[in-house]
């Protein structure tokens, strides 16, 4: 379905663009990829979903990874582009310690090839483990091809 297409571009956006992470006072690069499966219930507000995703993948500092996302993705606020707002990740590395992230943005609607734009930020707010006291944020940007 297109709609869960343009969900998981937009993660896969963040999850490869997301470079700046701090621990203990020191940026450390961060890098990820992961493929995600996206369940979307509608709210009472006509256009405006939320989103439930789950997945695996790897990501730099953490090596194997599971994920589980929500957000809002709102399609009436802003004709011709989502509004993701409410975003919430947490990557569990395979001995369990945790990395939490809050993310927002905006995407494009896909064009006729199916390429659309991502923008937004994120804050790393914290986990368990080794990433206990983890902070930093960044910009999403990026293009994906939702085919």
């Amino acid at each position: 379905m297109r709609f869960h297409r343009i969900l998981i571009a937009a993660l896969a956006a963040l999850l490869l663009t997301a470079t700046p992470v701090a621990t203990a006072s020191s940026a450390t690069p961060f890098k990820s990829d992961a493929t995600v499966h996206a369940s979307l219930a509608p709210t009472s507000v006509p256009g405006v979903f939320t989103g439930t995703l789950t997945g695996a993948g790897r990501a730099s500092h953490l090596g194997s990874v599971t994920l589980s996302l929500t957000e809002t993705l709102d399609f009436a606020t802003s004709p011709g582009f989502i509004v993701v707002r409410d975003g919430r990740m947490v990557m569990v590395a395979a001995n369990g310690d945790e990395l939490h992230w809050t993310y927002e943005g905006t995407g494009s609607l896909p064009d006729v090839q199916g390429n659309t734009v991502i923008n937004g930020r994120f804050v790393i707010t914290g986990g368990t483990g080794r990433f206990t006291d983890a902070t930093g944020a960044g910009t999403i940007q990026g293009s994906v091809n939702t085919v």
